[in-house]
């Protein structure tokens, strides 16, 4: 079996699949949280030193590519997990690291997915640049 075949495999602990399964919808969010922040930062800055960026767009395009990278995080800790189904969750490593991993996949993958559309929606939603 080859290195990057190896590195691939699930039952490497630092498998990209496994960690994308687990990290993939928080980073998502972060990454949107992140950008739209700075998005509207750059909008409502100071009163008189507007930039031209337009929150809706960026909203738009940055929550579709993090719901995608969201569900598919959420889709691929689904797949590990009925691929470890014959397994007992007690099972030995590195199958039961794997279940267990591909569990906390599934559990916060919703959460992440619901976080990121609120955060869209309500960007789209409330009245831009209201200062205090």
């Amino acid at each position: 079996m080859s290195r990057l075949a190896t590195v691939l495999s699930p039952t490497s602990p630092v498998s990209p699949v496994l960690w994308y399964a687990v990290l993939g919808a928080p980073i998502a969010w972060a990454l949107e949280f992140w950008i739209g922040y700075w998005a509207a930062e750059a909008r409502c800055g100071r009163p008189g030193s507007h930039v031209a960026v337009d929150t809706t767009a960026w909203t738009i395009v940055v929550g579709i590519l993090a719901l995608a990278f969201a569900i598919g995080a959420l889709a691929t800790a689904v797949v590990l997990w009925r691929r470890t189904s014959d397994t007992e969750v007690k099972g030995p490593p590195p199958r039961g690291r794997i279940r267990f991993l591909a569990a906390v996949g599934m559990t916060v993958g919703p959460l992440f997915i619901t976080l990121i559309a609120m955060t869209s929606v309500g960007v789209l939603v409330l009245l831009p640049c209201n200062q205090s």
